[in-house]
């Protein structure tokens, strides 16, 4: 959507909303976008994501594929729709005929059922720990396709973007403002060339914005410009900055602006709080967060370069527990919304400052009520500590263990505490299997609740009649952090 074609409607539709008092997603120009993410072992039925989104009054919501599944799920459901093509992707879609089948059977298919708006070509492509794996890919995947829509006769209503990380721009060191703004001198050409086709073809430059991220990042950000209701201020010739989303938005307009691009229409595709697997990662600070960025997008408040409209998909919809955790454990914790669906702060999504508790999944299936703990006659820590930990090891490494990292919600269990904790998730991620509870020996089944205070031991969705099937592939890519995980948890030992 134009912010600039619906600029001058802005103020007459945020007062109707205002008089009606109805939320701001009752009105297009307004409607509030998440990502729905799927890397996780267990996922929710499609149909039940779709009914939660739904229930939440969300009409947009932007994908990370085009995964046949969701998509029927998605027809007739009347909410826009932005699908992907994975990084993976790119190299193949830089063959036109690729282009054209890839649009074919996953947009032209289903364009009739599915309200398809957007079509992002690779997801932060650009990231500099890519190291510039996908820096020549890009652009072509990015032609082709919107080629291939315009060929369709689709080209008019259904835009390709690429989303990219807030890292592809920056201010100098020696002038750290928004308006001093530049794109990466390494991506300076290959990004010209798909801001200037962008602009072309009417279409948008999306970016993922993350204040956490600066928090994260830097021991010396000021904690309170991570949020909208801080002290800390920038000063840019006169306009002033309160928080660092204003600040990086307007970055990115001032990068714009010097190649030519100042008016281009700009969509944020992910910005959130993670709620664990790091000290600022936590639901209080979710919270925080939340209670004022949603009522700035609804009251249309925009940046200080840009007053008025932001387009916006939060991030995360649901936790996503099979997440690459290489930028952070707090990956697999981005979602409003727990792995089963059910909500994990009140929100207020409208934006009208008032505490709801969201409408989580209905009908939800659980495994059994039993968990995995260490046996505590099983071992004495004093003389088999290396058969524990390299057990926990293979545990976390084929599981998800990120909520024991250091000022995670786990992360003040004691040694019998970490353990278990670690068995747990690597049973329930096996579907409960009685021989996933072994661990040389060295595990027990129980039907009695073992979380502790803040820390939950969860137990998998799914049938409970069920135990078939081994996920632990899921994590391949994982195998880094049971290494980090066994140094957490015996460091103490």
């Amino acid at each position: 959507m134009s912010n600039h074609r619906k600029q001058s409607t802005t103020s007459i539709i945020f007062l109707c909303i205002t008089i009606s008092t109805l939320s701001f997603f009752s009105s297009d120009v307004s409607a509030l976008g998440v990502n729905w993410g799927t890397m996780s072992t267990h996922q929710l039925p499609p149909k039940t994501v779709v009914q939660m989104l739904k229930d939440n009054n969300v009409q947009k919501v932007k994908l990370f594929d085009a995964d046949t599944n969701t998509m029927v799920a998605l027809a007739g459901s009347g909410i826009e729709v932005m699908v992907a093509i994975p990084n993976d992707q790119l190299k193949a879609i830089g063959s036109y005929n690729r282009a054209k089948d890839w649009v074919r059977r996953n947009i032209t298919r289903f364009n009739d059922d599915v309200k398809i708006k957007y079509v992002a070509v690779g997801n932060e492509p650009f990231l500099a720990s890519y190291n510039g794996s996908f820096i020549n890919l890009t652009y072509p995947a990015l032609f082709n396709i919107q080629k291939a829509l315009n060929e369709a006769g689709v080209g008019d209503f259904i835009k390709a973007t690429v989303p990219s990380n807030a890292d592809v721009y920056s201010s100098p060191p020696d002038n750290p403002v928004p308006s001093a703004g530049r794109f990466r001198q390494d991506i300076y050409e290959e990004t010209r060339l798909i801001v200037n086709f962008l602009a072309h073809n009417k279409a948008p430059f999306t970016v993922n914005i993350y204040p956490f991220l600066s928090l994260y990042l830097s021991s010396d950000f000021p904690f309170d410009y991570a949020f909208f209701n801080g002290q800390n201020t920038v000063n840019d010739n006169g306009i002033v900055y309160t928080n660092v989303f204003d600040a990086n938005f307007d970055t990115l307009l001032a990068s714009l602006k010097a190649l030519g691009h100042g008016d281009m229409t700009v969509i944020v595709g992910e910005v959130g709080w993670p709620t664990d697997g790091d000290k600022n990662a936590n639901i209080p600070n979710a919270e925080r967060f939340y209670a004022g960025l949603l009522p700035k997008l609804a009251a249309n408040r925009g940046t200080p370069m840009r007053p008025g409209y932001i387009g916006v998909y939060l991030f995360g919809f649901i936790d996503e527990d099979a997440k690459s955790i290489a930028p952070g454990n707090f990956e697999r914790h981005w979602g409003i919304f727990k792995y089963d669906g059910q909500p994990k702060f009140p929100a207020d999504l409208s934006g009208e400052g008032q505490k709801k508790v969201l409408t989580g999944a209905q009908n939800v299936q659980y495994l059994q009520n039993q968990w995995c703990m260490l046996n505590p006659n099983a071992i004495s820590f004093s003389n088999s500590t290396n058969q524990l930990g390299d057990n926990v090891n293979y545990a976390c490494t084929f599981s998800d263990c990120t909520a024991l990292g250091y000022g995670s919600s786990c992360g003040n269990l004691d040694e019998v505490g970490n353990a278990s904790y670690a068995f747990n998730m690597y049973f329930q991620v096996q579907n409960q299997k009685a021989e996933a509870c072994d661990f040389e020996g060295l595990a027990m089944i129980t039907t009695k609740n073992i979380s502790r205070d803040q820390c939950n031991f969860p137990i998998q969705i799914g049938d409970p009649t069920s135990g078939c099937c081994d996920l632990s592939y899921m994590y391949g890519s994982s195998v880094r952090f049971g290494l980090v995980s066994m140094l957490v948890l015996f460091m103490a030992l």
